[in-house]
């Protein structure tokens, strides 16, 4: 079986690196992959995994044509029964190669979901696509509730994590965890909270100032780390939650990390992670490897939070909004730890995730 990955975004992070993290699953379970992306960093992985890349430019109004008659000839020489389009150019680009490519030659166009597709033409983009996938239950439950135009309801399959490097058990070098206690001394006989997640408001961070208050009422020692991105939000809104922590006398209890390459590490050495997100949302990679990690979360019951909270650790939902509720989990965490998870359930690892994609390739030839 070959597989045609087509990304006109890949790159590291987010759920844009979907692609090759799927081509190399995939590739392990004994397909064969080739994935057309413009150049990024992660093409090196994509040759080791074993699958093959193919550049391209990102598409617009000079090249579009272009690459459309690029992707048929592709198509053409490689003859892939499946083109999984990651984005809505690329879903585009594959509907306008494949209505050339004689039927029964055609591949089957996959459409892999990870927002919500906007109108106009984003959407007429995905309308090119035979069938889809969506990242996570919220997304389908938000399609099918909006009446969403696309042809069919796409098939829930999560983009798990990475077993080779989040599972529980996992530790730091010792050479990290020196560095770290050397540099962050405040961590000393404190309950560490892990909050990562970009500096926005849709984030939830004022929540913090109940939270923290009410944990150093019932004599809980605490230490926040803000482990994100200040640009993505509204700078007014970064020196105004800084002016709530300074009022509520909590500024030392908090440490702005910004970004950092080594977010596992601090989710493993953190005694909880906390997601406080005001709208549910369909995707979490930071909350999804601290549970895979094995690493105890709170978060509020809605989106891929409450879904992935179920699967992995049902006593760290509350209800949206009840700070009350996440002190109470907290408080009883810091005296009765949860059990640790032994395993990451199906299918929240990135060897499920292609395992499923193989189930639905296998039900798409059976009925083509």
């Amino acid at each position: 079986m070959i597989i045609l990955h087509y990304s006109t975004n890949l790159k590291s992070g987010g759920p844009a690196a979907q692609a090759a993290d799927l081509a190399a699953a995939l590739q392990a379970e004994g397909c064969e992959n080739i994935v057309l992306s413009p150049p990024c960093e992660l093409v090196s992985r994509l040759h080791l995994a074993g699958a093959k890349h193919i550049s391209c430019r990102r598409p617009n109004i000079i090249n579009f044509i272009n690459e459309i008659r690029r992707l048929r000839n592709i198509i053409r020489s490689k003859r892939p029964q499946f083109v999984q389009v990651y984005t809505a150019e690329a879903a585009w680009i594959a509907g306008m190669a494949c209505k050339r490519v004689p039927r029964r030659e055609r591949p089957t166009i996959v459409g892999v979901l990870s927002s919500y597709p906007r109108l106009g033409l984003s959407l007429k983009g995905w309308q090119q696509c035979d069938v889809f996938t969506a990242i996570s239950k919220h997304l389908r439950t938000i399609l099918k509730e909006d009446s969403s135009p696309l042809k069919c309801t796409p098939w829930v399959i999560p983009y798990g994590a990475d077993e080779r490097l989040c599972y529980p058990g996992y530790t730091p070098t010792a050479g990290w965890l020196e560095q770290w206690q050397r540099n962050h001394p405040e961590a000393a006989n404190k309950l560490t909270i892990c909050v990562p997640g970009a500096i926005s408001s849709l984030h939830g961070l004022d929540d913090l100032v109940p939270i923290l208050t009410g944990l150093l009422r019932t004599g809980i020692s605490a230490h926040v780390y803000l482990v994100g991105d200040s640009r993505r939000g509204n700078t007014a809104y970064v020196e105004e939650l800084k002016r709530k922590f300074a009022q509520a006398y909590l500024s030392e209890h908090i440490s702005w990390l910004g970004v950092r390459s080594d977010l596992r590490d601090i989710l493993s050495i953190c005694d909880v992670t906390l997601s406080l997100t005001k709208e549910p949302a369909t995707w979490d990679r930071p909350v999804l490897e601290a549970l895979s990690l094995g690493r105890p979360v709170v978060g509020y019951d809605h989106g891929i939070i409450g879904e992935l909270l179920e699967a992995f650790l049902p006593e760290g939902r509350v209800a949206p909004n009840d700070t009350a509720a996440v002190i109470d989990t907290l408080t009883q965490w810091h005296t009765y730890r949860p059990s640790s998870l032994q395993e990451i359930p199906y299918p929240y690892k990135q060897s499920d995730m292609a395992k499923v994609y193989l189930k639905l390739y296998n039900e798409l030839k059976q009925k083509s």
